[in-house]
């Protein structure tokens, strides 16, 4: 499924950095009834974290995590227009 978030966001990066950057969604449970799961994207090189983005959180883990790749992958369209992001 190319139009998933995760799946946008990754192919982006792959289409940027063609692997030197690699695009990670971790996700974690908490103890808020309200919005249960958190969801944070990054860009790592290596072990190192090269851009944190924004956390997501709502009350099923798919959705935070949908919330946190898409984020990213607007913030990569936006800095790099150049680049045909928006059909990866």
């Amino acid at each position: 499924m190319a139009d998933a978030p995760c799946a946008k966001f990754n192919n982006a990066t792959l289409r940027l950095w063609n692997g030197t950057i690699e695009s990670v969604v971790y996700v974690w449970e908490t103890n808020d009834p309200d919005s249960p799961w958190r969801a944070e994207a990054r860009l790592l090189q290596g072990d190192v974290v090269m851009k944190k983005f924004t956390q997501s959180s709502a009350d099923r883990k798919q959705v935070a995590k949908d919330i946190a790749a898409d984020t990213a992958w607007k913030w990569l369209c936006a800095q790099y227009p150049t680049y045909d992001l928006i059909n990866v």
